[in-house]
Protein backbone atom coordinates (compact mmCIF):
# COMPACT_ATOMS: atom_id res chain seq x y z
CA UNK A 1 0.00 0.00 0.00
CA UNK A 2 1.55 3.25 -0.79
CA UNK A 3 2.58 5.51 2.01
CA UNK A 4 -0.19 8.64 2.59
CA UNK A 5 1.29 11.96 2.85
CA UNK A 6 1.68 13.74 5.95
CA UNK A 7 -1.07 16.15 7.45
CA UNK A 8 0.65 19.70 7.30
CA UNK A 9 -2.25 21.74 9.38
CA UNK A 10 -1.77 21.86 13.08
CA UNK A 11 -5.17 20.43 14.27
CA UNK A 12 -7.12 22.44 16.55
CA UNK A 13 -7.90 20.00 20.13
CA UNK A 14 -10.34 21.95 21.43
CA UNK A 15 -12.48 20.50 18.83
CA UNK A 16 -12.11 16.74 19.69
CA UNK A 17 -14.63 17.15 23.07
CA UNK A 18 -16.99 18.07 20.52
CA UNK A 19 -16.53 14.96 18.04
CA UNK A 20 -16.44 12.76 21.13
CA UNK A 21 -19.67 13.78 22.80
CA UNK A 22 -21.51 13.24 19.75
CA UNK A 23 -19.88 9.88 19.89
CA UNK A 24 -21.08 9.12 23.03
CA UNK A 25 -24.77 10.37 22.28
CA UNK A 26 -25.46 8.67 19.26
CA UNK A 27 -24.06 5.82 21.46
CA UNK A 28 -27.02 6.05 23.58
CA UNK A 29 -29.66 6.62 20.85
CA UNK A 30 -27.84 3.03 19.52
CA UNK A 31 -28.98 1.62 22.73
CA UNK A 32 -32.98 1.87 21.22
CA UNK A 33 -32.01 2.02 17.69
CA UNK A 34 -29.35 1.63 15.39
CA UNK A 35 -29.51 4.91 13.12
CA UNK A 36 -28.20 5.33 9.71
CA UNK A 37 -25.33 7.49 9.25
CA UNK A 38 -24.00 9.52 6.29
CA UNK A 39 -20.35 8.05 6.10
CA UNK A 40 -17.42 9.27 4.21
CA UNK A 41 -14.00 7.03 4.54
CA UNK A 42 -10.81 8.90 3.61
CA UNK A 43 -7.42 7.43 3.85
CA UNK A 44 -5.69 10.85 5.24
CA UNK A 45 -6.94 14.30 6.04
CA UNK A 46 -5.54 15.86 3.13
CA UNK A 47 -7.99 14.05 0.64
CA UNK A 48 -10.86 15.27 3.36
CA UNK A 49 -9.54 18.71 3.22
CA UNK A 50 -9.22 18.35 -0.82
CA UNK A 51 -13.30 17.10 -1.22
CA UNK A 52 -13.74 20.07 1.50
CA UNK A 53 -13.09 22.69 -1.17
CA UNK A 54 -15.51 20.76 -3.64
CA UNK A 55 -19.26 23.31 -3.84
CA UNK A 56 -21.16 19.76 -3.19
CA UNK A 57 -18.98 18.31 -0.18
CA UNK A 58 -20.62 17.28 2.57
CA UNK A 59 -18.19 17.83 5.08
CA UNK A 60 -16.18 21.17 5.79
CA UNK A 61 -12.46 21.33 6.39
CA UNK A 62 -12.92 22.11 9.79
CA UNK A 63 -15.00 18.85 9.68
CA UNK A 64 -12.37 17.32 8.62
CA UNK A 65 -9.57 18.28 11.06
CA UNK A 66 -11.87 17.99 14.31
CA UNK A 67 -13.34 14.14 12.90
CA UNK A 68 -9.08 13.14 12.14
CA UNK A 69 -8.15 14.61 15.30
CA UNK A 70 -10.99 12.33 17.38
CA UNK A 71 -9.76 9.07 14.97
CA UNK A 72 -5.91 9.81 15.93
CA UNK A 73 -6.66 10.20 19.72
CA UNK A 74 -9.27 7.24 19.38
CA UNK A 75 -6.93 5.09 17.41
CA UNK A 76 -3.63 5.90 20.08
CA UNK A 77 -6.56 4.66 22.66
CA UNK A 78 -8.42 1.57 21.62
CA UNK A 79 -5.77 0.08 18.35
CA UNK A 80 -4.99 -3.80 18.91
CA UNK A 81 -2.05 -4.80 20.47
CA UNK A 82 0.00 -7.57 19.74
CA UNK A 83 2.68 -9.26 21.81
CA UNK A 84 4.43 -10.33 18.61
CA UNK A 85 5.10 -8.42 15.00
CA UNK A 86 4.29 -10.96 12.39
CA UNK A 87 0.93 -11.95 14.16
CA UNK A 88 0.02 -8.13 14.12
CA UNK A 89 1.24 -7.74 10.47
CA UNK A 90 -1.10 -10.80 9.47
CA UNK A 91 -3.90 -9.63 11.17
CA UNK A 92 -3.43 -6.44 9.83
CA UNK A 93 -2.08 -7.59 6.22
CA UNK A 94 1.18 -5.06 6.40
CA UNK A 95 3.09 -2.85 8.41
CA UNK A 96 3.09 -2.62 12.64
CA UNK A 97 4.47 -0.25 14.90
CA UNK A 98 6.67 -0.91 18.16
CA UNK A 99 4.76 0.56 21.37
CA UNK A 100 7.37 0.58 24.25
CA UNK A 101 6.00 -1.04 27.37
CA UNK A 102 7.84 -1.89 30.57
CA UNK A 103 8.95 -4.95 30.00
CA UNK A 104 8.85 -5.02 26.49
CA UNK A 105 7.36 -4.15 23.32
CA UNK A 106 3.99 -4.61 21.82
CA UNK A 107 2.75 -4.21 18.40
CA UNK A 108 0.20 -1.86 16.66
CA UNK A 109 -1.51 -1.60 12.98
CA UNK A 110 -0.24 1.81 11.38
CA UNK A 111 -3.49 4.39 11.01
CA UNK A 112 -4.91 3.66 7.14
CA UNK A 113 -7.16 6.39 7.43
CA UNK A 114 -10.70 7.38 8.98
CA UNK A 115 -14.45 7.51 8.96
CA UNK A 116 -16.28 10.72 9.04
CA UNK A 117 -19.88 10.88 9.40
CA UNK A 118 -23.53 12.35 10.53
CA UNK A 119 -26.65 10.60 11.78
CA UNK A 120 -29.07 11.13 8.49
CA UNK A 121 -31.83 11.94 11.39
CA UNK A 122 -32.27 13.63 14.61
CA UNK A 123 -32.08 16.80 15.61
CA UNK A 124 -28.85 17.67 16.58
CA UNK A 125 -26.79 15.36 13.79
CA UNK A 126 -23.53 15.50 15.74
CA UNK A 127 -20.08 14.57 13.75
CA UNK A 128 -19.13 11.29 14.39
CA UNK A 129 -15.47 9.86 13.33
CA UNK A 130 -13.95 6.35 13.97
CA UNK A 131 -9.91 5.29 13.43
CA UNK A 132 -9.04 2.48 10.16
CA UNK A 133 -6.35 -0.14 9.93
CA UNK A 134 -5.58 -2.41 7.65
CA UNK A 135 -7.00 -6.17 6.96
CA UNK A 136 -5.79 -8.45 4.61
CA UNK A 137 -7.40 -7.20 1.40
CA UNK A 138 -9.04 -4.31 2.93
CA UNK A 139 -9.39 -2.39 6.03
CA UNK A 140 -11.72 -2.08 9.49
CA UNK A 141 -12.92 0.12 12.11
CA UNK A 142 -10.77 0.04 14.88
CA UNK A 143 -13.33 -2.38 16.76
CA UNK A 144 -13.01 -4.60 14.15
CA UNK A 145 -16.57 -5.33 13.58
CA UNK A 146 -17.20 -3.56 10.31
CA UNK A 147 -14.70 -4.63 7.60
CA UNK A 148 -14.44 -2.43 4.28
CA UNK A 149 -12.81 -3.14 0.90
CA UNK A 150 -11.47 -0.01 -0.01
CA UNK A 151 -10.66 3.43 2.45
CA UNK A 152 -11.65 5.93 0.23
CA UNK A 153 -16.13 6.48 -0.82
CA UNK A 154 -19.33 7.23 0.71
CA UNK A 155 -22.42 4.90 2.11
CA UNK A 156 -24.89 5.15 4.20
CA UNK A 157 -23.60 2.81 7.51
CA UNK A 158 -25.43 1.79 10.82
CA UNK A 159 -24.00 3.88 13.81
CA UNK A 160 -22.88 0.86 15.51
CA UNK A 161 -19.62 1.50 13.23
CA UNK A 162 -19.04 4.44 14.80
CA UNK A 163 -19.26 3.15 18.99
CA UNK A 164 -16.04 3.80 20.34
CA UNK A 165 -13.70 0.87 21.28
CA UNK A 166 -12.40 0.11 24.87
CA UNK A 167 -9.18 1.06 25.69
CA UNK A 168 -6.19 -1.25 24.95
CA UNK A 169 -3.14 0.87 26.43
CA UNK A 170 -2.78 -1.22 29.39
CA UNK A 171 -4.39 -4.38 27.98
CA UNK A 172 -2.59 -7.69 27.64
CA UNK A 173 -1.14 -8.16 24.20
CA UNK A 174 -2.77 -10.80 22.14
CA UNK A 175 -1.23 -13.68 21.53
CA UNK A 176 -0.96 -16.36 18.89
CA UNK A 177 -3.53 -18.69 21.13
CA UNK A 178 -5.86 -15.59 21.75
CA UNK A 179 -6.30 -14.85 18.10
CA UNK A 180 -6.77 -18.33 17.13
CA UNK A 181 -9.50 -18.90 19.24
CA UNK A 182 -11.73 -15.79 18.77
CA UNK A 183 -10.99 -15.83 15.07
CA UNK A 184 -8.81 -12.57 14.66
CA UNK A 185 -9.48 -9.28 14.41
CA UNK A 186 -12.65 -8.41 13.03
CA UNK A 187 -16.40 -10.64 12.10
CA UNK A 188 -18.58 -8.99 9.60
CA UNK A 189 -18.11 -6.69 5.96
CA UNK A 190 -19.78 -3.51 5.48
CA UNK A 191 -19.10 -2.11 1.94
CA UNK A 192 -17.90 1.38 1.34
CA UNK A 193 -19.50 2.71 -2.32
CA UNK A 194 -19.80 6.21 -3.88
CA UNK A 195 -17.49 8.49 -5.50
CA UNK A 196 -14.11 7.07 -5.44
CA UNK A 197 -14.44 4.20 -3.71
CA UNK A 198 -12.47 1.08 -5.06
CA UNK A 199 -13.43 -2.91 -5.28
Amino acid sequence: MPDTPQPRRRLRSRAVPTVLMGMAALALTACEEDPTVQAQAFPDLASCLNEADEADASFTALDCETAFEAAQTAFLETAPRYEDEALCEEQHGGECIAEARPGGSVFMPILTGYLIGRALSGGSRPLLSQPLVGRPGGFATITGDTRLSTNTGSADMRASAFRPGGSTRLAPPLTRSVVAQTGGFGQTRTAIGGRGAGG
